[in-house]
């Protein structure tokens, strides 16, 4: 992120921005490569604009994406998520575990 902020630090020193008011070459080099750089990692040109201090808009004019390259999904594994049962903490350290709600219920009523 070094790399980030000496890039912004450039940004904010440049003299009024405006449209039709090109950036320096060497700059815009450098911003191309970041916003490309991190764009391939998965970040969002949006943050990438806030943090190098540049209109997202602007970038992305910069960086199109390649003519035939396609965005995919990525795998994912679907899991059954098992539900905790209830635990039932007593006093002096007594933990019941392993009944559903009227297991404890009916301990409860036992007990009382």
């Amino acid at each position: 992120m070094a790399a980030s902020m000496q890039i912004r630090r450039a940004v904010e020193r440049l003299e009024a921005r405006g449209r039709g008011i090109p950036y320096p070459a060497e700059l815009k080099a450098r911003l191309i490569s970041e916003t490309q750089t991190r764009r391939a990692a998965g970040e969002a040109l949006e943050a990438i604009g806030n943090e190098l201090g540049v209109p997202w808009r602007t970038l992305a004019r910069w960086c199109p994406k390649r003519r035939g390259e396609r965005r995919e999904f990525l795998p994912v594994e679907v899991v059954e998520v098992q539900r905790a049962r209830p635990t039932v903490h007593g006093p002096r350290g007594l933990r019941v575990e392993g009944l559903d709600l009227d297991g404890i219920a009916e301990l409860i009523r036992r007990l009382g």
